[in-house]
């Protein structure tokens, strides 16, 4: 079997658990009419913030508590991706969610990504008529960690548009967190990728790459593939001055699927700022 299988397996039996978990009385409520619920491991949050040009936008907000995390969207090894909907809600068209910078868990045979304590979802609810009042259902499916993994499937709802503004303090949460999300990386900068080289000669095929930044600012890099990828983490080889050189194996792959030509995204974790970059493999 190889890792990929392995991978694979191990994320489909983790959530087949998740599907059929049975969690005590008191965590089997159903969903909560309110911007706000606890669950086993924290609490989910609603935060509303400014309407613009038909766009609600908005943040969920994870509180964890200490020794929990949570994932990101690409949860590494053997975790859970979230999962919002807005089925339910009312003049309401659909919902996007972003995702700020990540940190990696586990140890070298099981490393998985996501957060730790507090983290605010940006989200962008798109509103049909934007001259009417509007009632966002969110529900968010994904799972929490300590020494073991447990489902939150909860529905959150908030009131948004005319009659319902913001705080400014709400708005103000809003807009920090969506600042705070990783931004376009520009060639030649700081947190930029300044090369990438695909070996052949090995298999699994190996990608290296070199990142450029301040010494002892570029904290972690992740890689993304095309959907139904299953890429490991990179490893960082070595970080002298400006630049850090990392390296990937290119595992992980669907049957049949192809390396060139196929687009990778890369995040570039840093002390201040984080960065994103699409690279097409050659």
């Amino acid at each position: 079997m190889n890792a990929h299988s392995g991978r694979l397996r191990f994320r489909l039996a983790l959530l087949s658990i998740l599907a059929v978990t049975a969690l005590p009385p008191a965590l089997t409520r159903p969903a909560t009419a309110a911007d706000s619920v606890e669950t086993l491991g924290g609490e989910l949050h609603l935060i509303p913030g400014p309407v613009e040009n038909g766009i609600a936008h908005l943040g969920l907000a994870i509180d964890l508590k200490p020794g929990w995390h949570t994932y990101w969207r690409y949860p590494g090894d053997s975790g859970v991706p979230p999962e919002l909907t807005s089925t339910g809600s009312s003049n309401v068209a659909d919902v996007t969610v972003a995702f700020p910078a990540p940190m990696r868990f586990g140890d070298a045979s099981d490393q998985t990504i996501g957060y730790q304590g507090s983290v605010v979802l940006p989200i962008a609810a798109r509103i049909v008529d934007p001259s009417k009042p509007a009632d966002l259902a969110l529900t968010a499916r994904l799972g929490v960690c300590r020494n073991i993994c447990v489902p939150v499937d909860e529905t959150l709802t908030l009131p948004i548009g005319p009659g319902h503004p913001a705080s400014a303090q709400e708005a103000a949460q809003v807009a920090a967190a969506t600042a705070a999300l990783p931004q376009p990386a520009t060639q030649g900068a700081d947190l930029s990728i300044t090369g990438i080289r695909r070996d052949p000669s090995v298999k699994p095929e190996m990608v290296t790459f070199t990142v450029l930044g301040p010494s002892g600012q570029l904290t972690d890099v992740f890689v993304e593939g095309p959907s139904g990828w299953a890429l490991p983490l990179p490893t960082r080889m070595s970080g002298d001055g400006a630049d850090s050189t990392w390296r990937f194996a290119l595992d992980g792959l669907p049957s049949g699927a192809k390396a060139v030509g196929a687009t990778l995204t890369f995040t570039m974790v840093g002390k201040a700022r984080s960065t994103t970059q699409s690279i097409v493999l050659q």
